[in-house]
């Protein structure tokens, strides 16, 4: 290409008229150092390495009612379960997660 020739066969006349001109060098070895500078410049993202982390509900009363009850009705439950000293237990350890339960 007319840019390789230009590198090969009249730099220095090209350099300096690009210098005087105020001309950012469009010469192969030149692009090729800026687009280095730019890659070594920038921080490369995470966003690809990290795996996406379930959103944890906050807890209220309102809330944990509505999910019981909506649970009670999806497996067909009754209503005592929620009696049950096992189910209590239960409940009562999993509300000491830090972070979430998974079953």
């Amino acid at each position: 290409t007319l840019r390789r020739h230009m590198q090969a066969h009249h730099k220095a006349e090209y350099l300096k008229w690009a210098a005087t001109t105020n001309f950012a060098s469009m010469l192969p070895v030149d692009t090729k150092r800026r687009r280095q500078e730019i890659a070594l410049s920038t921080q490369p993202s995470l966003d690809g390495h990290l795996a996406p982390k379930d959103q944890v509900l906050h807890y209220s009363e309102l809330a944990f009612r509505e999910v019981a009850i909506q649970w009670l009705i999806e497996t067909d439950q009754p209503i005592v379960v929620l009696q049950n000293p096992m189910f209590r237990q239960m409940i009562n350890l999993a509300s000491r997660a830090k972070n979430s339960v998974k079953i």
